[in-house]
Parts: C-alpha cells; structure tokens; sequence
C-alpha cells in the first residue's frame, strides 16, 4: 500500500472554549486552555487510526513545544523525515471554541515555516507515495517556492491539497504550480467563495487541475460535501447528523480518512462517504486531532 508523506506544519495548540468571541478591546473569560499537538499532526493522527503508512516531511522545533510534537508523532510511530532544528522552537496556534463548535485561530509559526529544497531533496521518496499538502506552508516564503520547485522533478502518485483559511495570501505561482500536480483539492465553504467558486458549481477550476483523475472537493459541513469531477454533474455526498462539540481538525479527519480509502483503491465517492462519517464523529469530541479508528468508523457505520 503507498505511503502518506505530509508535507509542512506540526504546531502545538492551545485550545480554549469561550461563550462567545470578545469585541474589539474587549474581554471574555474562557475555560481552562487545553495545550496539543495540532496542525498537520491531526492529519497524521487520522490517517494512522485509519491503517496509512505515513511520514512527516516537517521541521520540528528544540523546546517545550516541540518536545510535546517529538513525543506525540513518536506515539504514533510516525518517523519525521526532515532533520529537526537546532534553534528555535515551533509553532503555537491559540484556538477559541465557542458554543456552537466554531472555532477561530491566531497562529504563531515558528522552524515549521522553514522546509528547504535541501530538506525535501534529502527525503527518499517512493514512486507511489501520497502526499498532503496545505495552504499555510504555501504561503511561507522559504517553504512554498521549495515545494513548488521539488514538484517540477517529481510527481507524486496522488496530491491532496487543503487551500486552508490564508489561501488568498498564497503567491499565485506556487499555488498554480501545485494545483497542477494535485489530484485532490479539498477545501470548505468559505474557501470555496474565496476562490470564487459555488459549492455546487460550475467549477472554473479545471484548467488548473491538469491531471486527468483530479477531482474537487467541497466541505458543507453538515450537509456533508460536493464531489466535482471533469465532464461529470456535481454529487453531494451528505453527512449523517452529529451533535457538534469541537469543530476542530474536522477537515483534518475528512482527509486523512479520505486518503487512507483512496490507497485502499475505493472509488472517490466511497471514500468522501466514509471520510464524511469520519469528520462528524471527531466534532463530537472535544480537541484538535479526534478523527475515529478504522474500527470505531466501521462500527459507527454498522450501529
């Protein structure tokens, strides 16, 4: 089975519930701050409980948060693949939950926004690897141009990219460069109306999309997603209902399930169905990386 290589940012989050976001110079008192791992470990996390082989091709920090990140992906048995550093710590996301399950962030990087060309030529890849990559390490100087540049001298077997909520801040060069290697573009409601496109289309997308198998993704919540895919009508695949506690890593748990079925060789609407039960059952949680194991999955779907 292929091997998922995520590409980009392990940070630590610090998670807080509060009854409702403060105005401007404001104040509000918040329950106590829960301190995790986050950022691309909730892909990691997701796609290990679904029984992917996967790797991390990001730079770890020397420091309390990055010992938190060792620990945790070592947890996991997930090998990191780029050195970690020898200066400087990584990233913090504060996160505010409120009482819908929403959640707003305010990130601070840290050595993750620091990948290489020397860092990803360094890695030995397989012909059939998968990749994740997000619009947050696109968007940092250093490491979206070396993504961009490592993608013109090699092609993964599948390329998922998640926009993510900076994505009209990515330099257009580099995001073109990765949708043209990408066969999977994920990306959520407010995402989709950035880039100007309807969750329903028609998409403006394709021209973009070069690979012929590349298909679009767009995430409603609880109405589950649209599936777009070239010379095909759009199909929405629905959600069953949940109780939302934590919104939290919820796209994060849709793919890295999602990826997990597509290197199983499931058909791209068998796996979007599956990584749509796989997200509503971490929003019932509270917490960054909460996606189910492949058996809680399987006998939520069997209850």
């Amino acid at each position: 089975m292929s091997r998922l290589v995520v590409i980009g940012s392990v940070i630590g989050d610090q998670m807080m519930t509060v009854p409702h976001l403060p105005e401007r110079g404001g104040d509000v008192l918040a329950g106590p701050v829960a301190a995790q791992p986050g950022g691309a470990y909730n892909i990691v996390a997701a796609a290990i409980r679904m029984g992917l082989e996967t790797a991390v091709a990001g730079r770890i920090g020397t420091g309390p948060i990055g010992s938190l990140l060792t620990d945790a992906l070592a947890g996991l048995g997930v090998p990191v693949l780029i050195p970690r550093s020898g200066e400087g710590d990584s990233g913090t996301s504060i996160g505010f939950i409120e009482p819908d399950g929403e959640r707003t962030f305010v990130t601070s990087p840290g050595v993750e926004q620091e990948i290489t060309d020397a860092d990803l030529a360094g890695i030995a890849w397989r012909p059939d690897d998968l990749v994740y990559l997000s619009g947050y390490d696109l968007l940092y100087p250093e490491t979206g141009p070396a993504v961009a540049r490592w993608l013109d001298g090699f092609t993964p077997a599948g390329l998922l990219l998640d926009p993510g909520p900076l994505i009209a801040e990515v330099p257009a060069p580099v995001l073109d460069r990765v949708l043209g290697s990408a066969t999977v573009f994920s990306m959520n409601e407010r995402e989709a109306a950035i880039l100007g496109q309807p969750p329903a289309g028609p998409l403006t997308l394709w021209d973009r999309l070069p690979r012929p198998e590349a298909v679009v993704l767009v995430r409603v919540g609880a109405d589950g997603a649209w599936l777009h895919r070239r010379d095909r009508d759009p199909l929405l695949i629905e959600s069953p209902p949940v109780d939302v506690v934590d919104s939290t890593g919820a796209g994060d748990a849709h793919a890295g399930a999602l990826l997990a079925f597509l290197a199983e060789g499931l058909e791209v609407d068998q796996a979007v169905l599956l990584a749509n039960v796989a997200a509503g059952m971490a929003v019932t949680v509270q917490g960054s990386a909460t996606g189910p194991t492949r058996s809680e999955l399987f006998a939520a779907l069997e209850g």
